[in-house]
């Protein structure tokens, strides 16, 4: 199980646990497969994040850099490196967000 960002779901993944939106109530009920409309849903209540059944962020991560073209996947690796030089990269917060930046910056290339 693991906590995954919006961006990531897929249709087809099962929740761990209920998806719920800021306010507190359930959109959707833990065991549930997602789908197009569910994510469609999420984004229009605010859900950010959503607990999946078998799929961790380091998977996501893992997923994304293996699919990445390598050359970009470096080029990113090389400007984050610089960007986050003056920070605590052992600090969970510090690492997540590296992590963060170095999707989105694979993505976008």
């Amino acid at each position: 199980m693991g906590v995954i960002n919006l961006e990531d779901l897929e249709s087809g993944m099962v929740l761990a646990a209920d998806a719920k939106a800021r306010n507190g109530r359930v959109l959707l009920n833990a065991g549930s497969v997602l789908t197009e409309k569910h994510l469609h849903i999420f984004k229009a209540w605010g859900v950010t994040e959503a607990d999946i059944q078998g799929v961790s962020r380091q998977d996501v991560a893992a997923t994304a850099e293996a699919q990445a073209d390598p050359r970009a996947l470096e080029r990113a690796q090389a400007v984050l490196k610089e960007r986050f030089r003056h920070v605590d990269a052992g600090h969970p917060f510090m690492e997540e967000l590296r992590r963060l930046c170095l999707l989105r910056a694979v993505k976008k290339s």
